[in-house]
């Protein structure tokens, strides 16, 4: 038989079997793919940023945790008060933001210069039932503090605005001192019981409020009358809840969004207050805010963790708080804030946040900061908490204030624990 022949016959048994083994591979390979791939794998993929952001050394990494969440502080970091909960920083992007922050953004984005001077009718009417929530009670009284007794019936706080201090501009009403000397802080204040006692006192702001219609009558239903409120700017109807909470008894705060670090990633919304502007421009903004509505005492602000460590930015707006009549709640974000340092120097009255009451929304974690609160209320120093508007933190304060008076502790207005 030929060679060439013999060649040609057996090629194509061998082209064959290597077709064959080849084959087999790439089925191996593919079937094994489809059983361990990623269902993502050959389509874009957005990577999102988990880990909190490292440009603010020295500052607790998130703002408000989620409810699984665990508070992540930095372990160079002290709060404010020994043993407490850090008032948390803010989040560098809103995959950090809790579901109350993304409602504050959303509605910030869909601010379209909405009437915020009347009331709404499908606000509802507010059943107060927080009233009695800091009365009598005199059972398990430690041995080292006397029980309170029953303080003053609550009365609704006087109507806002008072004429005398407001000045009506383009922008909107805008807070100004009377031409008596009386001040916003001091006017709108709940007023103190002439019978409170000496002792240990808390104070307690929840945040966030104006944006979500039935938390916000929720808050203003169950709370007691002596916790403070602090309303978002971008809501819909601000006036018509103002007149709610006082009615209530509650007294008021503006929230003042401010520079985050990692803006503009993590926007806190329309006119923020920020490091890179003048000061003009950002006094311009601060009268923007002040005019979405009025009767409130002063200001907190909202994030903020960079602004309010930068002096240059900071002082103008403290100052021109000052001028107004106003005061300044800081919410304790950074640890680094200049608050305590510039306030003083201009005689602007403030205090500062000592304790986050629930930077996780669980049980557990929201009484263990009521555990530090008290704990911190036997010190020299004014006890601030700061909570959000959330139903399950509301209630839990609100059954939380029911004990106090048997604790001998005092639940108060946080224009009680000004420094001015």
């Amino acid at each position: 038989m030929p060679v060439g022949k013999s060649i040609r016959k057996r090629g194509p048994s061998i082209l064959l079997l290597s077709a064959a083994a080849v084959a087999l591979i790439y089925g191996g390979i593919a079937g094994w793919l489809a059983l361990t791939g990623d269902s993502n794998d050959g389509k874009p993929v957005v990577a999102m940023k988990i880990a909190p952001d490292t440009t603010e050394p020295k500052t607790p990494a998130n703002l408000r945790t989620d409810d699984t969440a665990t508070a992540n502080n930095n372990s160079d970091e002290k709060s404010a008060t020994p043993g407490a909960t850090p008032l948390p920083s803010d989040a560098t992007s809103a995959d950090h933001l809790t579901p109350a922050e993304l409602s504050l953004l959303e509605a910030a984005q869909k601010l379209n210069g909405a009437n915020n001077s009347g009331d709404s009718d499908n606000m509802g009417d507010i059943k107060i039932v927080g009233a009695d929530s800091v009365s009598g009670g005199t059972n398990n009284t430690p041995d080292n503090l006397k029980p309170i007794g029953p303080l003053e019936p609550v009365a609704p706080l006087k109507a806002v605005p008072d004429p005398a201090l407001i000045e009506k501009t383009a922008t909107g009403p805008l807070p100004i001192i009377a031409k008596d000397g009386r001040k916003a802080y001091q006017v709108y204040a709940r007023p103190l019981p002439a019978n409170i006692p000496d002792g240990p006192r808390i104070a307690l702001v929840v945040s966030g409020l104006g944006i979500s219609e039935s938390a916000t009558k929720h808050a203003i239903e169950v709370l007691p009358p002596e916790v403070t409120l602090s309303f978002a700017p971008y809501g819909d109807n601000l006036q018509g809840w103002i007149a709610k909470a006082r009615q209530a008894g509650h007294e008021v705060l503006l929230e003042l969004p401010m520079e985050p670090y990692g803006y503009p990633q993590n926007d806190p919304g329309p006119n923020t207050l920020l490091t890179s502007l003048a000061p003009s421009e950002n006094v311009s903004r601060l009268q923007w805010l002040l005019s979405r509505f009025t009767g409130y005492i002063g200001v907190m602000n909202y994030q903020g963790a960079r602004f309010i460590t930068n002096q240059a930015a900071l002082s103008p707006i403290l100052s021109a708080l000052k001028s107004r009549g106003l005061s300044f709640v800081d919410n304790g974000a950074s640890t680094r804030s200049l608050v305590s340092e510039i306030a003083p120097q201009i005689n602007l009255p403030y205090t500062l946040g000592t304790q986050s009451v629930d930077p996780v929304r669980t049980s557990d974690v929201i009484s263990k900061s009521f555990a530090t609160l008290e704990e911190s209320a036997k010190g020299d120093e004014p006890t601030v908490g700061i909570a959000s508007g959330f139903p399950v933190t509301v209630d839990a304060i609100a059954e939380w204030a029911k004990t106090l008076p048997a604790k001998g502790i005092t639940l108060v207005p946080v224009s009680a624990t000004l420094h001015d």
